[in-house]
């Protein structure tokens, strides 16, 4: 009866090793998209905890507010300006009158059976991800816990549907 049970374990085990090899990198290239594409909606990098991007800048070196009229000359003193319309309620990293073309669209995949790789055709990407050239950082992929977390969940899951 013993041997029975093993050669049954035997065959899940073996049934494993030969599945997961095709579903892992497919669940990362899920999970990672979906990340990045949070990441978008919170504003901010989630590695454990969120952390927020910093805000677009909206005073000059002078401290005085580029989003507002100074003088009646062109508009009431105190309104929006033309660049202070544009920003008003607009997201980070997401341009005026981009339409679909904006960066957080900009992301896709590669995998192959070894890895997943995730790629974009913006040339600023890497500007805004490591904060190069004066830009300030905010991350949107990388390194993360909440991302390994996701990975390691939807594996179990895989992996329990296999077992069972």
């Amino acid at each position: 009866m013993a041997t029975k049970d093993i050669k049954e374990l035997q065959k899940l085990l073996n049934k494993g090793m030969k599945v997961m090899p095709e579903k892992l990198p497919k669940i990362i290239e899920v999970e990672g998209l979906q990340f990045i594409e949070k990441n978008f909606r919170d504003e901010g990098f989630n590695d454990g905890s969120l952390k927020k991007w910093k805000k677009r800048k909206t005073r000059d070196s002078g401290g005085r507010d580029l989003t507002r009229y100074r003088t009646n000359r062109v508009g009431r003193k105190g309104n929006l300006n033309r660049y202070g319309s544009k920003v008003k309620d607009r997201a980070l990293l997401v341009g005026h009158a981009t339409g679909g073309d904006k960066l957080k669209n900009s992301f896709r995949a590669r995998r192959n059976s070894r890895q997943v790789r995730f790629i974009t055709y913006k040339g600023y990407a890497r500007r805004h991800n490591e904060g190069l050239k004066g830009m300030p950082q905010r991350q949107f992929m990388g390194q993360s816990k909440t991302l390994t977390q996701q990975i390691e969940k939807k594996l179990t899951k895989e992996l329990d549907k296999i077992f069972k």
